[in-house]
């Protein structure tokens, strides 16, 4: 009897040392992008008043290039008005934990067909930018350079930026290739 018994102890153990990783493993997945990050979502309606509406919303992810910060973000754009309102939430990490910080920029429309919006360059603290909404394919995408005002940041290369479901910013990226 006692056999059985110390056998179903460590199995027990065996159980629940299994659950502690498992459990240990997603706490430390959890860490590393500490916020549950929306889903896309991208819509082009006119409106009974006949106003043109494009609205967007999802994380930035560079495409090649240095990582983004976690940066969540919704854009709304409005032909009357010509202009795109991004409001974003930036995920910043100070002595290892997250604090949000809320932006909102407003960038003046360049041009509005059938197939794009695509903003002017507004100029940041950090950087330039400018988005570009493909209708056809329903996707945003930002395009960043480096600021006019040098000193003040750490220089980053021009890169492309796709605003993607959140969780795909937690999967693994391959190294870009080179030529």
């Amino acid at each position: 009897m006692h056999k059985f018994v110390r056998l179903a102890y460590v199995a027990a153990l065996v159980v629940l040392s299994g659950f502690a990783l498992v459990t240990w493993i997603e706490l430390d997945s959890l860490r590393k992008a500490p916020v549950a990050l929306p889903s896309y979502q991208f819509e082009s309606l006119t409106g009974s008043d006949g106003v043109a509406t494009v609205a967007t919303r999802g994380t930035w992810m560079a495409q090649e290039g240095p990582p983004e910060p976690l940066l969540t973000t919704t854009i709304e754009c409005r032909k009357d008005q010509m202009q795109c309102v991004e409001s974003a939430a930036l995920v910043v990490f100070v002595s290892g934990k997250g604090l949000l910080e809320a932006q909102q920029t407003v960038y003046p429309v360049e041009r509005w067909t059938a197939q794009e919006v695509a903003t002017k360059q507004v100029n940041g603290k950090c950087d330039s930018r400018q988005l570009v909404l493909d209708l056809g394919d329903k996707r945003a995408r930002s395009r960043v350079s480096a600021s006019e005002g040098k000193g003040i940041c750490k220089e980053m290369p021009a890169r492309i930026l796709d605003l993607v479901t959140g969780y795909k910013v937690r999967e693994p990226r391959e190294p870009p290739k080179k030529p």
